[in-house]
């Protein structure tokens, strides 16, 4: 984490999760609020349109020339903020209507305060290290940024699926299972975790691959180094689907996977001083509550 430069915030991108009962009113609050202080506030198109302001919709294209980007909903808001950005080194905050969240920086009764720090430049960087994912199958070829990870799951044949992995091209394993899954440091909290993978430490810089209901005596996850070169193809031609940081990007045959550190790095704007322990020991005590 470093500290940020304090240059005065002049253009806010926002993202809003509009499924959320609460959001809408929200955002457009905000938005005003922010309009009131002379910063410009721009949307993507489709939900400015949804929020009768299509007076601030703009291409995605847009944001990459922003100064932060502020999500409002959960981490999946967060998440889908940062793949608006197609990895340029704009920051991300989010503020939570969501459950949890383990991105997540600003809590809704923090809002009004935090934006004003915002418009000051008064915040810190914190640097994510990213997956990069290459896609082939046939005449296509599709490049991924993932934050959390990358699943490649069965698809609507239920039944499990045969996948070869090489690490550095030099074969590792055929796993028979329900997918895989790889995952960052960041996403070591979200579906890695529910698969039973480790908790990471978000500075770190490796990769896990997480089995999903492998059909074997050995189902542990696999960390990988940031060096470390994987890619996968299916032992049988069978329909899968695969997601990018919970998003559903392809659902047909592949022919292979690769997956690598990215070059890019997302990055989160951080305003509260705390380890990151202390904020994962807090979340899932809430988590817990829930369950309960």
């Amino acid at each position: 984490m470093e500290n940020s430069t304090n240059k005065a915030v002049r253009t806010i991108a926002v993202v809003p999760n509009i499924e959320k009962p609460n959001v809408p009113v929200v955002a457009l609050e905000l938005a005003q609020w922010l309009g009131e202080r002379s910063v410009r506030v721009i949307m993507k198109d489709e939900d400015a349109i949804k929020l009768d302001r299509s007076d601030l919709g703009v291409d995605e294209s847009a944001f990459r020339q922003s100064d932060i980007v502020v999500c409002l909903g959960g981490d999946g808001t967060i998440l889908r903020g940062v793949r608006l950005l197609r990895g340029a080194a704009v920051p991300v905050i989010g503020v939570n209507l969501g459950r949890v969240g383990f991105l997540s920086e600003v809590e809704l009764n923090e809002m009004y305060p935090a934006m004003e720090r915002i418009i000051a430049g008064d915040f810190m960087l914190d640097e994510r290290m990213m997956l990069q994912c290459v896609l082939k199958a046939g005449d296509y070829q599709l490049e991924y940024l993932a934050l959390n990870e990358l699943a490649i799951e069965r698809g609507r044949f239920q039944h499990m699926i045969e996948i070869d992995t090489y690490i550095n091209e030099e074969f590792f394993s055929r796993y028979t299972s329900d997918g895989l899954i790889f995952a960052t440091p960041t996403g070591s909290t979200a579906f890695s975790f529910s698969a039973g993978g480790p908790i990471v430490s978000p500075g770190q810089e490796l990769i896990l691959l997480a089995p999903i209901n492998p059909h074997s005596l050995f189902g542990r996850t696999l960390v990988l180094g940031s060096t470390d070169t994987i890619r996968i193809e299916l032992g049988k031609k069978v329909e899968v689907q695969v997601g990018v940081d919970g998003f559903a990007v392809f659902n047909s045959i592949i022919d292979e996977i690769t997956i690598a550190k990215a070059p890019q790095k997302a990055i989160l704007a951080r305003l509260k001083e705390r380890s990151f322990y202390t904020l994962f020991k807090d979340k899932l005590r809430v988590w817990d509550t829930w369950l309960r």
